[in-house]
């Protein structure tokens, strides 16, 4: 099923892929896609979403609990997930794993 981006999602199983798949008459690259995982962004756990969201919310920026939001933090970067000097939602924390891996055909 081909969406608005002209992707189509695919499962394999197992840890190689095809270069290509044919898909009725057209022949389409297959490439490796990985999700990032779903974070709040009111408490920044991973999960689930802002709407849902039943914690206590944290800033963004320096981590501290119910104190102010993130646009007007003056506090150094503190990211509580892997305690290093970085915002909570980088991507470059250690303790973001992607998901499993998905495979685009395009």
């Amino acid at each position: 099923m081909r969406n608005s981006s002209n992707m189509v999602f695919l499962t394999f199983f197992g840890f190689t892929f095809p270069d290509r798949v044919n898909i009725g008459p057209i022949n389409l690259r297959v490439r490796r896609f990985i999700s990032h995982p779903l974070q709040c962004l009111s408490c920044y756990s991973y999960g689930h979403g802002k709407s849902s969201c039943k914690e206590a919310s944290q800033c963004g920026n320096c981590s501290a609990l119910d104190s102010h939001p993130e646009e007007h933090c003056n506090a150094a970067a503190y990211c509580f997930h892997c305690r290093d000097a970085h915002q909570v939602r980088s991507r470059q924390c250690p303790n973001v794993s992607p998901g499993a891996g998905y495979f685009t055909a395009c």
